[in-house]
């Protein structure tokens, strides 16, 4: 008996694949490019990031199956994306617009399937958390938004 994988790698995978292909530069800075990366990225730090992260997962018994074999378990769970977007300027808002406009084609793209590819058998955006602050080097604004997609899938 084959006992089934968390989904969880997978749909990071497809957020990414879909996050790559969807997403756009900036078109008002066009100075400004786009890196989609798994987890926090590299030296490579251009001034619009969107990283596919964090995992937190639930498991829970569905369904008496047999020994625990397909079908048993239900599986949870959130994965955080988070939008990173810096504005060498002092208007706040300026980063903010660009972070929420990430965030927002993020949240369309889990909208246009909400299987996330077959992977689950439902998903949902969960929601946002948005901050901006002076960056690090006060070289001009940060504006950093943590989006939530809620999976749940049996497995």
């Amino acid at each position: 008996m084959s006992i089934p994988q968390s989904t969880a790698p997978a749909v990071r995978q497809w957020l990414y694949d879909q996050c790559t292909a969807g997403l756009a530069p900036d078109p008002v800075n066009t100075r400004a490019s786009l890196l989609v990366v798994f987890d926090a990225p590299g030296p490579n730090e251009p001034d619009d990031i969107v990283a596919i992260g964090r995992v937190r997962r639930q498991l829970q018994a569905g369904a008496m199956v047999g020994g625990g074999g397909p079908g048993f378990l239900d599986e949870h769970y959130t994965v955080e994306i988070v939008v990173d977007v810096f504005r060498g300027s002092d208007s706040g808002q300026v980063a903010y617009t660009r972070a929420m406009d990430l965030a927002n084609s993020v949240i369309a793209i889990v909208r246009t399937d909400l299987t996330l590819g077959g992977n689950v058998i439902k998903s949902q955006p969960k929601g946002d958390d948005a901050e901006v602050e002076w960056d690090s080097e006060h070289g001009g604004k940060r504006a950093c938004v943590t989006v939530e997609i809620e999976c749940v899938t049996r497995i």
